[in-house]
């Protein structure tokens, strides 16, 4: 079973004592940051709500988004790294409606040393919508030591980021939810078995 590792404001709704004040066009608000759970460095990193100027479609999860021009947002998690496993970094990056391309990347790191990178640019996004990329990393007997963490960075123009998830071992994403019908498979499989073991049990 993956398990999802427990990252602060994964999906930057959470705007406690940093309101959206500045308007970016109609229904369209955004912050200069701080982003609560996030630290930011360089350029200029903030919150911003979706607007249909920007975006054709809803945000991958919740109505904000982290944004980056120039710079880098960055979170120290609460695990380390364990041996023989594999880590899946799962990240939306979005291309606005204006197509303000961008080169990006977003690293996994442990005890400050960067593990893996992926980098692409926003030019490959269709515009005005939100893709999601992954980066795998795969660790041996050996690991390298102190806490795990993640690193968004915007090389020039804006580039917005949302819906940040971390898996470990064994997963390469998100586990799906069975259907119903799977379920009701595997409750009759078991009732079959049951009835099996008991007929057994009276014979004996």
């Amino acid at each position: 079973m993956a398990d999802n590792i427990a990252i602060q404001n994964s999906s930057f709704e959470d705007l406690t004592g940093n309101p959206l004040i500045n308007s970016c066009g109609t229904g369209c608000a955004y912050n200069n940051g701080p982003i609560n759970g996030w630290t930011s460095t360089g350029g200029q990193n903030g919150s911003q709500t979706l607007n249909s100027t920007y975006y054709s479609g809803p945000l991958p999860d919740g109505t904000v988004m982290a944004y980056s021009n120039g710079g880098t947002i960055s979170q120290t998690l609460a695990v380390s790294l364990l041996p023989d496993s594999v880590y899946t970094l799962s990240v939306y990056i979005g291309n606005r409606l204006d197509n303000q391309v961008s080169d990006y990347s977003f690293s996994l790191l442990a005890g400050g040393t960067v593990l893996d990178t992926f980098s692409g640019s926003t030019g490959s996004i269709t515009p005005g919508t939100f893709q999601q990329e992954f980066l795998t990393y795969t660790t041996g007997s050996v690991v390298t030591p102190g806490l795990l963490g993640i690193q968004l960075t915007s090389a020039g123009q804006q580039t917005d980021f949302d819906d940040v998830q971390l898996y470990d071992p064994p997963s390469d994403g998100p586990v799906a939810t069975p259907e119903p019908s799977s379920l009701l498979m595997l409750g009759m499989g078991l009732l079959g078995v049951l009835g099996v073991a008991g007929r057994k049990q009276v014979q004996a």
